[in-house]
């Protein structure tokens, strides 16, 4: 976006230049007019200096606008009042003092357009309005005594010219700015469009998702789940993971972060552990963190019943506040080694998965034996 806001006002610039570039250039062509009556010029070599000066000063005005792309440049704009100044003193003395009204008709167009390179170059400001000032003084003094009424439009049209310029080039640059405000109103109207046309894609993806998993495989669950041939745990297993399901196809992203805990002590059940179990929940993570926890707490449950060798003497500690949320799961058993462990899922799923979500998960050798698992939410918490 910026680039874009660049390669605009960028645009503006160079179009504004350009045009100067042609009125310089075809202003210059006047200079040459008075060369015609030769031998009525009092000094017809001053007159030829001026239009060489003036033509060498165009060309090397064109060349450096047309590479820069501004007039924001002020050597070009001091360099052509000057040879401005120059051409009308001395384009002046190339006529006898009772014509030089006529002889300088000419070369009032080339002076006109120093106005205008003024006005789009420097604009409104006092060092603009002085130079329009010295360059309207300068043309006076160059005709004088040759005065006539036809002064006083000369001074208009200095005026005039700068005025216009500094009108055109404001104008343009608005023009620039409100291109930029209405493209970047478009790209906000895209990614709004584009934002909606994802939310519409995933609303229909879960809903397609909500209907298999209603349709399809939750009667499935609940009947196997009512079966009287499962044991126990296999039938309370098959429960929670219909109420899981049930809770995900309405949507229920509300639900406690005590009863996610709550099902973890159930499954501690399953899996054959004696569990002793503190939940002090006053205050529920967000939905999304609460699921981490949970998972990863019931996967250090998981690990306790397959590498402690003892089910008895296991504690879950859970806290949950305004502030954050502590696991600790701790067993009695054998001890687990953090450096030497099999990444298996615990270690690089549900774990990580904490980490990743901002917490902290550290295992712990505590004096006694056994292993302690911390998990934090967020990690900063002390």
């Amino acid at each position: 976006m910026e680039l874009l806001r660049l390669d605009v006002k960028a645009a503006t610039e160079r179009r504004m230049a350009r045009m100067i570039i042609y009125a310089r250039a075809g202003t210059t062509a006047f200079l040459l007019v008075p060369l015609v009556a030769w031998d009525r010029l009092a000094t017809p070599w001053a007159a030829v200096t001026v239009a060489a000066l003036a033509a060498v000063e165009a060309a090397w005005f064109a060349r450096r606008a047309w590479r820069t792309g501004t007039l924001h440049d002020p050597l070009l704009v001091w360099a052509d009042v000057l040879v401005s100044l120059v051409v009308m003193v001395a384009g002046s003395r190339a006529a006898f003092p009772h014509e030089r009204n006529v002889v300088m008709t000419a070369l009032l167009p080339f002076s006109l357009a120093t106005s205008a390179v003024l006005g789009f170059g420097l604009g409104w400001n006092r060092r603009a309005v002085a130079a329009v000032a010295v360059l309207a003084a300068a043309w006076t003094a160059s005709i004088y005594p040759n005065l006539t009424q036809k002064l006083v439009s000369d001074l208009l049209g200095f005026t005039l010219w700068f005025l216009i310029a500094m009108l055109i080039g404001r104008e343009l640059r608005d023009l620039a700015g409100q291109t930029l405000l209405a493209q970047r109103l478009a790209e906000e109207r895209q990614k709004l469009l584009a934002e909606y046309r994802s939310r519409q894609e995933s609303m229909r993806q879960r809903e397609s998702a909500h209907r298999a998993i209603h349709d399809d495989l939750l009667p499935i669950v609940e009947r196997v789940a009512g079966s009287p041939l499962l044991d126990p745990p296999t039938a309370r297993a098959a429960r929670r993971a219909a109420q899981r399901a049930r809770r995900f196809i309405t949507d229920e992203r509300t639900t406690a972060f005590a009863d996610l805990m709550a099902e973890v002590v159930e499954s501690a059940v399953d899996l054959g552990l004696e569990l002793t179990h503190v939940l002090r929940v006053h205050h529920d993570p967000p939905p999304e963190v609460g699921e981490v926890l949970a998972s990863a707490a019931r996967e250090a449950l998981n690990n306790v019943a397959r590498h402690a060798g003892n089910p008895l003497g296991v504690h879950l500690y859970a806290a949950a506040a305004d502030d954050g949320v502590t696991i600790v799961v701790r067993d009695r058993g054998r001890g687990f080694s953090p450096g030497l462990a099999r990444q298996g899922g615990g270690m690089s799923r549900s774990f990580a998965a904490v980490e990743r979500h901002g917490g902290s998960c550290t295992i712990e050798q505590p004096q006694g034996g056994g292993t302690k698992v911390v998990l934090r939410w967020p990690e900063e918490r002390e």
